[in-house]
C-alpha cells in the first residue's frame, strides 16, 4: 500500500520536485566525474603529481558533500513545507507517523536512485570532457576513459551519505511536528520593514567598504611585490571586509530597496506595481542574510576560477623566464657530492644529445654597491653585487634570438625580480682602471642566467680580478623524447647536514621539461578543483534561491487569486509573476556580475607586478566565468517560472 501510494506522491509531484532534482543529479554528475578523474590510471601515470595530490581531492569532495548534504536537507525542508497539509490530513485519517516517516523516506529513494542513474549518465560525460581538459592542460594525448570501480564505489558512498543525512533530519521533523502545525502551519503574518532608513545607511556604507576593499588589496598587492615589509596578512582582511560587506550590502538593500520605490507614488500605483514591490519587499526582506551569502558564495567562486586560470597562464609563461634554456646549471662547487660539468655532460649525452652547451661564470666584490639601491639590502640580506660579463650575455642573447648588448663604457641591470621596479640606480657608477662606468638600462624582463635578485653587466675587462661567485651552464637538447625523471635522478646527489645528521637530495641541474610536467600537474589539478568548488557553488546557490520561491507557492497562489477577481488577466499575472521571480534570481547576482571588473583589474595588476602584462591577458576568461554564470541562472530561472506560474496564474 505505502509503496503504492510513494510512487503515486512521487509522479504527482514531479513538477515540485524538479529543481530538487536537477539539482541533486547535477551534483552527483560532477561528484562522480571528479572521483573517477581522481583514480583514473591514465593520469595517474603520466604524471606522479596527480596520484599525490589525490588525496586532496577526496577531501575537497568530502568538503562539498557536507555542503550538499546541507542544501538537501534545506530543500527537503521546503519539500516538507509545500506539503503540511497533505502529511497532516494523513495523520488525521489515522496513518501512523512511522509510516509517514516510511512513506517520506521512500519517496525521497525513489527521487535519490534515479538522480544517481541520471546523474552517472551526465557525470559520464562529464568525466569525458575533465579528461579532455586534464590532457589538454597537461599536454598529453586525449584517450577515452573507462570509469575507475574506485571512483564509482567512491560516489555511491558519498550520496548515500548526502541522503542519509537528509533523511534524517526530515525524519526528525516529521516526528515531532504536531497535527495543527501541518495543517496551519502555512498562515502566517507577514511584518513591514523595520528602520528602514538605517538600513538604506548600512547600504551606503557597506557599498562603500566594498569599494575600499578593492582599492586597499590593489595598493597592498603592490607593496607585497615592491617592498620587503609589506604584510600579505592584510590581503586575507581585505577579503574578510569583502565579505561582510557584501553581506551587510545585501542586508541593507534588501529592507530598503523595496520601501524606497513605493515612496515613490507615480511609479508604485502604476498597474501591479504596488502588488509586485509589497511581494519583493517580503521576500527580501525575509531573506536578507540568504541573498547576502549567496552573493558572497558567488563572487569567492568568480575569484577562484579567476585566479586558477591566471596560476596556469603565470606558470607557462614564467618558465621560459626562469629556465630559458633546455637545461640550467649552477653548480654549487663546495657542497660535497656535487656533479662536475664534465661528469655531468657525459650523463645527459646518455639520455639525449646535446645540441649547444655554454659555461659561464658570475662574479662578485663581495660589495653590495648596487643593493643599496633596491630593496634587497639591509640586515636580513647577506646577498652581494653578481656580475657577468658582457660577451658571455650576448652568446647567450643571440642563443634565445634576442638583440646583443652593446655597453661601450656603461653597464645594464638585468633581473626577472617584481622587486626591480622600484629599484633607482640612476646614482649608481662605479670606476675600473681610471675608467668611470654609468648605468645603460635596466631591463626588467631578462630571463635567469643566475641564481641572483639581479645581475649587473659589465664589460668584459671590468671582470678582471674578481672572484668568481657561480659556475653556470646553459644547455640545449636535441628534439627527441627522452625520460625526465630518470634525468633528473641521475643528475642528483645527496649530501649531509651535519648539525641535524639528516641526508638531503640536491640537484644543480634543472631540467625544464621536468619541471614544466610539475607544475602542469599541479596547475591543472588547480583549476579542475577550482572549477569543481565553483560551479557547484553556484548550482547550490541557484537552487535555493529556487526552492524559496516555490516554498512560498501556496501564499503566491492565494494573493496572484486576488489579483484575478480584481480583474487582472492572465498576461498581466505572467508579466508580474516573471517580473517578481527575476528580481528575486537576480538580487544576489547582479553584485557580483558588476564585481567582476575590478576582479579583472586585479588580475590584469598582478599580471603586470610578476612581469606578464606583454604575454598575458585573461579578460577572456574572466568573460567567459561571467556567461557560464549567467547561463546556469537563466536555467534555473526558467525552470523555476514555468513551475511557479502553472500554480499561481489564474485564467
Amino acid at each position: 500500500m505505502y509503496r503504492k501510494l510513494a510512487f503515486r506522491n512521487v509522479r504527482r509531484q514531479i513538477g515540485n520536485y524538479l529543481i530538487y532534482f536537477m539539482t541533486v543529479a547535477l551534483t552527483i554528475s560532477l561528484i562522480f566525474a571528479m572521483n573517477n578523474l581522481i583514480f583514473n590510471e591514465q593520469l595517474q601515470t603520466q604524471a606522479q603529481s596527480i596520484g599525490e595530490l589525490a588525496l586532496g581531492l577526496v577531501f575537497l569532495s568530502l568538503f562539498i558533500c557536507i555542503i550538499v548534504a546541507f542544501v538537501l536537507g534545506y530543500a527537503n525542508a521546503f519539500m516538507l513545507r509545500l506539503r503540511k497539509r497533505e502529511f497532516g490530513t494523513y495523520l488525521t485519517v489515522g496513518m501512523k507517523r512511522q509510516h509517514i516517516v516510511k512513506l517520506f523516506l521512500f519517496e525521497n529513494s525513489l527521487l535519490g536512485i534515479f538522480a544517481m542513474l541520471v546523474g552517472f549518465f551526465v557525470g559520464s560525460l562529464f568525466y569525458q570532457g575533465l579528461m579532455l581538459l586534464m590532457t589538454q592542460l597537461l599536454d598529453i594525448p586525449f584517450e577515452f576513459s573507462m570509469f575507475s570501480l574506485n571512483g564509482v564505489l567512491l560516489t555511491v558512498g558519498m550520496v548515500c551519505g548526502i541522503f542519509l543525512f537528509s533523511s534524517v533530519t526530515s525524519s526528525f521533523y516529521l516526528n515531532r511536528v504536531t497535527i495543527y502545525e501541518l495543517i496551519h502551519g502555512e498562515k502566517k503574518v507577514e511584518q513591514g520593514v523595520k528602520h528602514p532608513y538605517i538600513a538604506m545607511v548600512t547600504t551606503g556604507i557597506s557599498f562603500v567598504a566594498i569599494i575600499t576593499s578593492f582599492i586597499l588589496f590593489s595598493q597592498e598587492l603592490e607593496q607585497l611585490f615592491l617592498k620587503v615589509d609589506s604584510n600579505p596578512v592584510m590581503l586575507v582582511w581585505m577579503l574578510v571586509l569583502l565579505a561582510v560587506s557584501l553581506v551587510t550590502f545585501h542586508i541593507g538593500l534588501a529592507k530598503s530597496a523595496m520601501f524606497i520605490l513605493l515612496s515613490y507614488k507615480r511609479f508604485a500605483q502604476r498597474g501591479t506595481n504596488q502588488f509586485l514591490l509589497r511581494q519583493l519587499s517580503a521576500m527580501l526582506s525575509a531573506n536578507a542574510i540568504l541573498l547576502g551569502v549567496l552573493s558572497f558564495l558567488i563572487v569567492f567562486a568568480m575569484i577562484a576560477s579567476n585566479f586558477s586560470f591566471l596560476y596556469k597562464a603565470i606558470e607557462e609563461a614564467s618558465l621560459d623566464k626562469q629556465f630559458p634554456f633546455d637545461i640550467v646549471a649552477n653548480i654549487d662547487v663546495e657542497q660535497e657530492g656535487s656533479i662536475p660539468m664534465e661528469q655531468a655532460k657525459e650523463t645527459i649525452e646518455s639520455y639525449v644529445p646535446i645540441d649547444w652547451w655554454k659555461t659561464y661564470n658570475g662574479y662578485t666584490t663581495n660589495e653590495q654597491t648596487f643593493h643599496k639601491y633596491t630593496i634587497w639590502h639591509g640586515e636580513k640580506y647577506a646577498d652581494v653585487d653578481t656580475y657577468m660579463k658582457e660577451s658571455d650575455v650576448n652568446e647567450l642573447l643571440r642563443a634565445l634570438g634576442k638583440e646583443p648588448l652593446n655597453l661601450r663604457n656603461q653597464f645594464a641591470i638585468f633581473s626577472d625580480m617584481p622587486g626591480i621596479q622600484g629599484a633607482n640606480f640612476s646614482n649608481a657608477s662605479f670606476e675600473h682602471n681610471g675608467k668611470t662606468y654609468t648605468l645603460g638600462q635596466v631591463i626588467e624582463s631578462m630571463p635567469m642566467f643566475l641564481w641572483s635578485y639581479f645581475v649587473i653587466v659589465v664589460p668584459d675587462e671590468v671582470v678582471e680580478g674578481m672572484e668568481v661567485s657561480q659556475m653556470a651552464a646553459a644547455i640545449d637538447l636535441k628534439e627527441q623524447p627522452f625520460d625526465t625523471k630518470k634525468l633528473q635522478e641521475a643528475l642528483s646527489y645527496t649530501y649531509k647536514i651535519e648539525e641535524s645528521n639528516y641526508f638531503v637530495q640536491n640537484s644543480d641541474f634543472a631540467i625544464k621539461e621536468q619541471r614544466r610536467l610539475e607544475a602542469a600537474a599541479f596547475s591543472a589539478i588547480f583549476i579542475v578543483g577550482a572549477l569543481y568548488v565553483a560551479v557547484v557553488f553556484i548550482l547550490l546557490a541557484m537552487a535555493i534561491l529556487a526552492l524559496k520561491i516555490l516554498s512560498n507557492v501556496r501564499d503566491d497562489e492565494k494573493k496572484y487569486m486576488l489579483l484575478n477577481r480584481l480583474g487582472v488577466n492572465s498576461a498581466l499575472q505572467r508579466a508580474t509573476l516573471g517580473k517578481q521571480i527575476f528580481v528575486f534570481f537576480t538580487f544576489p547576482i547582479i553584485v557580483p556580475i558588476c564585481l567582476a571588473f575590478p576582479i579583472a583589474s586585479i588580475v590584469d595588476q598582478f599580471i603586470h607586478l610578476v612581469g606578464f602584462s606583454a604575454v598575458l591577458n585573461m579578460n577572456v576568461v574572466s568573460f567567459a566565468i561571467v556567461v557560464v554564470i549567467v547561463m546556469v541562472y537563466f536555467l534555473y530561472f526558467a525552470v523555476t517560472f514555468a513551475l511557479t506560474k502553472k500554480y499561481v496564474v489564474h485564467e
